[in-house]
């Protein structure tokens, strides 16, 4: 394992409920674990990664599309439970280009010395799958499996293929626990749960559209945590692409925040109950609280989930971003090293991941990363260029921004804040309010109102981490230093967190009830 990301574990266990020891052979179970030497291992490995290629749909029927890609999430979350198998996320392998799904290149692409392959389909009550092990590094077929079963026993089917395959790598996978935890009473609500899946995975608008179905879904199975689980997560993250969030329009931003996040944090409460090993429902809990702006429940649940599965990538995603927003930078950047190792072609991770090498001072890393995005996500490369001085060029970035995600001349607006930076505005208050654009600010000379949205996400009620990031980079030392600062990271529950789990580099306490950034 990469000893930034040993040092990384070690560091966050000291905080965790069980300590250090705990949270440590965790990590060793999932990432340090000894190769145990297989007949079928190559030459050369070092470590068993493996991946699950998107299965094809072989019907010739479109509509059976969720069905070849819901069991492609399904075996890959079976094989994830095998102690010893480094799973690959499904978010990389669903953005393999046909072209890159051949062995080698699937390989070399996804870090993977290993790849499940194979087709699924539906004819009327049964389904047919053929599954296949290959090594990667030569296309050699390792193990195989084809089934023709009533559509009844799919469980029993997912069950027989992770087991196939951990059988045929010489990898335990144990005979108490079953491998596949994704399990219904009737097989129609477990259809619709994979379809809800493959609805999720795009997010935004999508996440509207699944949650209807979701709800029908829990509804009908009580029972079933991971349905329960996806439906907090949605629900979650709606508020994050309501176009009231960027504008800062926060009555707006309340109105959704209300409709979705309570009944998200009850159900990724159920979700742990229903399923405490379920790395998803402490994902969603982790989220729900952390839109609450409860910083020290959102890490623990965070911290439960990555220990369960070190991998998850929603999870590594969120908990990194919750990092960097409380200062924690380098602990941040370990996480997102990691998830990017495995997680190279999803824009949002990508993006994130590039804020956080700015923040950690490698700004010509960032926009290396950011610059294939044009035109289109270019927020993040805005921001960057602006905090190097490149105003015009900001400028430029933020007018290749989609128009429809803010309100008409608000892009514009702040494009010409920066395009006359960096001289400083002889009329602050005559400046407009920008929504999270409001970083065009500081580099005219108004620091405090680069608060503006921040103070806008507290009267929202619903926090997005990443934004906050952006207060621990140099250029943003103008704004630490303001009251209006101090007020915001009260509000925001950040004072309250660094009292209970330690100060960032960038502020100390001073007596019992203030506290000093610089």
């Amino acid at each position: 394992m990469n000893r930034t990301v040993a040092d990384f574990f070690v560091a966050l266990s000291g905080n965790f409920p069980g300590g250090r020891t705990w949270l440590v052979t965790a990590c060793v179970l999932a990432f340090c674990s000894g190769f145990n030497p297989a007949a079928a291992q190559a030459p050369g490995d070092t470590r068993l990664t493996l991946a699950v290629l998107p299965l094809e749909n072989s019907s010739g029927d479109r509509a059976q599309d969720y069905f070849a890609s819901g069991l492609t999430d399904e075996i890959a979350a079976a094989l994830a439970n095998v102690r010893g198998l480094g799973v690959v996320a499904r978010s990389s392998v669903f953005q393999l280009k046909p072209a890159d799904r051949e062995p080698q290149a699937a390989g070399r692409a996804l870090n993977a010395s290993y790849l499940v392959r194979g087709t699924a389909r539906l004819a009327g009550e049964r389904m047919q799958l053929d599954v296949r092990l290959v090594r990667a590094s030569d296309g050699a077929q390792l193990w195989s499996s084809s089934h023709d079963n009533k559509l009844t026993e799919i469980f029993d089917v997912e069950e027989a293929f992770a087991r196939g395959v951990a059988a045929s790598l010489n990898v335990p996978a144990g005979a108490g626990e079953p491998l596949v935890r994704s399990r219904t009473r009737d097989v129609a609500p477990y259809l619709d749960y994979l379809r809800a899946k493959v609805a999720v995975r795009p997010r935004g608008a999508a996440l509207g559209n699944a949650t209807p179905a979701l709800e029908q879904i829990v509804a009908r199975e009580p029972d079933f945590a991971p349905a329960t689980a996806l439906l907090a997560y949605a629900y979650s993250l709606t508020p994050l692409f309501s176009p009231a969030l960027r504008a800062g329009q926060y009555e707006e931003e309340r109105k959704v925040v209300e409709r979705t996040i309570p009944r998200g944090h009850a159900l990724a409460q159920r979700a742990v109950t229903l399923d405490p090993r379920n790395a998803e429902a402490f994902v969603a809990l982790g989220y729900t609280h952390m839109v609450q702006r409860r910083m020290v429940d959102a890490e623990d649940a965070f911290k439960q989930a990555i220990a369960l599965n070190p991998n998850q990538a929603d999870g590594l995603h969120g908990y990194s971003q919750l990092l960097a927003a409380l200062g924690r930078v380098k602990e941040s950047l370990a996480m997102r090293e990691h998830l990017q190792s495995g997680e190279q072609s999803i824009i949002n991770y990508t993006a994130d991941t590039a804020e956080i090498y700015w923040l950690d001072g490698d700004t010509a890393k960032a926009l290396a990363m950011l610059q294939p995005f044009r035109p289109g996500r270019t927020l993040e490369l805005a921001i960057v260029l602006a905090a190097f001085g490149r105003y015009q060029e900001s400028a430029v970035a933020l007018r290749e921004m989609p128009a429809t995600n803010y309100p008409p001349g608000m892009l514009e607006a702040a494009a010409k804040i920066l395009e006359s930076a960096p001289t400083k505005t002889a009329s602050p208050g005559s400046l407009p309010r920008i929504g999270n654009l409001s970083f065009a600010h500081m580099h005219v000379g108004v620091p405090e109102r680069v608060l503006d949205f921040y103070e806008d996400e507290v009267r929202g009620n619903y926090f997005q981490p990443i934004s906050a990031t952006w207060f621990w980079h140099p250029t943003y030392e103008a704004v630490r230093r303001t009251e209006r600062f101090k007020a915001i990271v009260r509000d925001l529950g950040f004072v309250d967190y660094w009292r209970a789990r330690g100060w960032p580099a960038q502020c100390r306490p001073m007596g019992a009830n203030d506290f000093a950034c610089n």
